[in-house]
């Protein structure tokens, strides 16, 4: 055999080996049970799991504060259960969440006036737990620029935390569009609280 064709033999073994090596990865991503999807819509932080063998998601969409960086305004989505609610996380000293406090959307409160209630389970967190308010909010909010939410300081002052809506319905719209990849509806059955 030629020195040529020894040559010619050890590249594309080496190419073979090259090509092997970088599927690796790509492989052994594949070997996930979940498919993630980690996106941005202008103010919204949205973020999936798509659980491929039993077509379960779970969503995240999330934004920040605008008047209060620390503030997060969260919505969980799951196909599994109903783990599901907006939730205001605000910080203890911002805003005394065993008090009333209202949301306001499009320059009107929202009502009832307090569906936002304490979470046991989150601390300084404000939830609506209740699936129809809940749905009745998000149609409330998804056109209006902001939301927030007012309360009272621990002092007794009157407190606002406001959270931008910019890029909420195209956030809601995609986690919509990744629950349709699985096949499976929102889970509607209330979580105990």
């Amino acid at each position: 055999m030629s020195a040529l064709r020894r040559g010619q033999r050890l590249i594309l073994a080496l190419a073979m080996l090259a090509a092997a090596a970088a599927a690796a990865p790509a492989a052994m991503a594949d070997d996930r049970p979940f498919r993630e999807f980690d996106e941005t819509f202008k103010s919204w932080k949205l973020y999936c799991q798509l659980w491929t063998g039993t077509r379960q998601v779970e969503c995240e969409l999330s934004t920040r504060g605008v008047n209060d960086r620390t503030a997060r305004l969260v919505w969980l989505r799951s196909t599994d259960r109903w783990r599901e609610g907006l939730r205001f996380r605000v910080s203890a000293e911002s805003l005394d969440l065993d008090r009333l406090v209202r949301v306001w959307a499009d320059r009107a409160v929202f009502k009832p006036d307090s569906p936002c209630k304490s979470f046991r389970f989150e601390t300084n967190t404000c939830a609506v737990t209740d699936p129809d308010i809940n749905r009745r909010m998000v149609e409330k909010i998804a056109p209006a620029p902001e939301v927030s939410i007012v309360g009272q300081s621990p002092a007794g002052g009157k407190t606002e935390v406001r959270f931008p809506l910019a890029g909420f319905r195209e956030a809601v719209e995609r986690s919509e569009a990744v629950r349709a990849m699985a096949g499976r509806p929102w889970a509607t059955s209330p979580s105990p609280d």
